[in-house]
């Protein structure tokens, strides 16, 4: 090859390796990407309305409840997802759970034939303590006559109390047994939010409310200003089963995959560790309660 045609050749050549190097540089990080990318998962927590903020607000909770105590754990361990998180009514995450296109989660769902009718469930994430009686301390004295055998709490006597007063929610679930005795009394507070009970306890305005305790907690966490009153939680006569909450998806391969995942390290942590959070805000004879609860029934 003449000498002028050589130089000319070694040119265009050291021109274009550059390009072929990025090409080939290129080609391998979107083959990388292709081969680690993650499923994704949405998270999903209820959006209360003490909780709601004008304008943009975080994604998650600012005062995590059990279920999302549970979630922060859960989700540090399926390092194989792309996990996102937002907040919802409980009627957009019904709604969400039914539908089939990406992945939805909820980390704190109570099972019932309606949603495994549409939904996929974890095995059970969280054992929780029913609605108990909170009362204030400086009442004890006058819960005795409305105490059974095995000190639990008889709330048809309860509410006929003069010298105790009470408030409740309306149009919430206390349980069958409770909400009958409820409906048919006249004398309790009955408001609309699920927090005002507990503001009202600890302003010294009502002497009783039914709540978990964790719960009446949170309450007044979310108002630090909010005036704390000394009180202690009993067992209701006839509530003698856990709250067993589990993870719910809507049904997509995604959501199989997790939570087959997340089934086999629950399965192979027998001292679940993501339970702690919940336990640590119990008092010991409420870690007591729950205990005898969830014992196997052969023990």
């Amino acid at each position: 090859m003449p000498q002028p045609i050589r130089r000319w050749a070694v040119k265009a050549l050291s021109r274009l390796l550059p390009w072929r190097f990025l090409l080939v540089m290129t080609g391998t990080v979107f083959l990388a990407d292709s081969v680690l990318a993650k499923d994704r998962v949405t998270w999903l927590a209820v959006d209360t309305v003490d909780q709601h903020q004008s304008g943009s607000r975080p994604s998650v909770p600012p005062h995590p409840g059990p279920g999302e105590q549970a979630r922060i754990w859960l989700e540090a361990h399926l390092p194989d997802f792309d996990h996102g998180h937002d907040r919802a009514s409980v009627a957009r995450i019904e709604r969400q759970i039914e539908g089939t296109g990406a992945t939805y989660c909820y980390a704190n769902a109570l099972r019932t034939p309606a949603r495994e009718s549409y939904g996929l469930f974890s095995d059970a994430v969280l054992h929780r303590l029913p609605p108990r009686l909170i009362l204030r301390k400086d009442r004890l004295g006058l819960l005795a006559p409305h105490l059974n055998s095995a000190k639990q709490v008889v709330v048809s006597t309860l509410v006929n109390d003069a010298k105790l007063r009470g408030a409740v929610t309306l149009q919430r679930n206390y349980g069958t047994g409770i909400d009958n005795i409820l409906a048919g009394t006249k004398g309790l507070e009955r408001v609309s939010a699920y927090s005002t009970p507990s503001r009202m306890l600890s302003a010294g305005r009502v002497d009783w409310i039914i709540a978990e305790p964790v719960e009446h907690a949170r309450a007044l966490q979310a108002e630090p200003g909010t005036q704390r009153i000394s009180t202690r939680s009993f067992e209701i006569a006839g509530q003698v089963m856990p709250v067993v909450s589990y993870v719910m998806c809507n049904r997509t391969p995604t959501a199989r995959k997790l939570i087959a995942q997340l089934n086999s390290i629950m399965a192979g942590i027998p001292e679940r560790p993501w339970e702690r959070p919940y336990l640590e805000q119990l008092d010991a004879h409420e870690r007591a309660d729950l205990a005898r609860m969830t014992m196997p029934k052969s023990q």
